[in-house]
């Protein structure tokens, strides 16, 4: 008995010593590991970072391309008008060199009658003309004729003076039409430019930073003409909107154009508009006065949209939450929902209905 309990201790003490020191190692294998550090995020490249930047770059550049190419566009609609007016001053001015023309003739024509009567003395005349009767007509018809004389020459004066008004406002036209086609060649210089910048940057820009900034400016969707049936709006609005989805797939984004193929944002709601029978001027700031305004929620098919403070984009509600309008000169002429273009809106307008 003695002997059993003695050899179950000294087995006791065994196992305790195993525990004390034997299972120390297999505790350390089985802890769990220190996390190593993480990597530091890798910084982009200088390819990464010069595409970044021209992608911003390019947004940047079609911005202000946009903006120089509306005030393009009211340059151009100015000097129209003020090629429409110097056509009418000339007109005028024809006329009126012919009205004076025509008074300096009668002034000749009654100074030769006065030379021709007062070759002799009146008094002369009177004493010797056979018939005194005569002769007093003869007076009085001098008198007339120094009447009409002081009359001619007073409205011949008048409309010279006249004349003269009017060529010196053809010179002041002239030069202001002079410096008006001078600026707008500094626009369309300054407008061309930006352009070829931004399409510089869009060539250096992967195929999915391409598809990135497609993708911001809301993309496109699909447009069937049949949409149109069963909605009610204005003929003429419907016809616009014909006009317009039709040139999407044919038409390019080319500044101050207003078709068949090329258009720029307004140009493409004049041609719309025109081929039904509607002017409108060729700039969004000038449409945006035109019609009159409706809210976001009281949208119809042929309201034209505005973007931009100030503003200098322009498209075209077509129904079913989409509209149409010519982009910018690397998307063209596009479909897409209201919603998904990300410019500030600014306003729309009903033209017709």
């Amino acid at each position: 008995m003695g002997v059993r309990r003695s050899a179950r201790n000294a087995i006791s003490v065994a196992v305790a010593a195993l525990v004390l020191f034997g299972a120390q190692p297999v505790a350390t294998s089985q802890a769990t590991p220190t996390p190593s550090p993480s990597p530091s995020p890798t910084k982009p490249t200088a390819t990464e970072t010069k595409l970044k930047d021209a992608k911003a770059q390019v947004l940047a550049l079609e911005e202000q391309a946009s903006q120089v190419g509306e005030e393009y566009d009211a340059a151009d609609q100015a000097l129209t008008e003020s090629k429409s007016r110097l056509a009418v001053l000339k007109g005028d001015i024809t006329a009126q060199q012919a009205k004076v023309d025509a008074l300096g003739d009668q002034v000749r024509a009654i100074a030769l009658i006065q030379f021709r009567n007062r070759e002799v003395d009146p008094t002369v005349q009177i004493f010797t003309s056979g018939d005194p009767d005569t002769m007093l007509d003869r007076l009085s018809t001098a008198d007339k004729v120094d009447q009409d004389m002081t009359a001619t020459l007073a409205e011949h004066e008048a409309e010279q003076a006249n004349l003269t008004d009017m060529q010196r406002t053809e010179a002041a036209e002239n030069a202001a039409l002079a410096e008006q086609e001078q600026k707008l060649a500094a626009l369309k210089k300054d407008m061309q430019d930006k352009v070829d910048q931004a399409q510089a940057l869009v060539l250096q820009l992967t195929a999915q930073q391409r598809a990135e900034l497609e993708a911001a400016d809301g993309g496109s969707t699909g447009w069937d003409p049949n949409e149109l049936d069963g909605i009610t709006a204005n003929a003429k609005a419907l016809g616009a909107i014909r006009y317009a989805t039709s040139k999407v797939k044919i038409g390019q984004y080319v500044w101050s154009r207003s078709g068949p193929t090329q258009f720029d944002c307004s140009g493409l709601m004049l041609a719309a508009y025109r081929s039904v029978g509607i002017n409108l001027p060729h700039s969004s700031q000038a449409q945006s006065r035109i019609g009159r305004a409706v809210s976001k929620a009281d949208l119809k098919p042929g309201d034209l949209i505005f973007w931009y403070h100030p503003i200098h984009h322009v498209g075209m509600y077509i129904g079913n939450g989409k509209i149409v309008h010519a982009r910018n000169p690397r998307s063209d002429l596009v479909i897409q929902t209201l919603a998904s273009y990300p410019a500030p809106w600014a306003g729309a307008r009903r033209i017709v209905g």
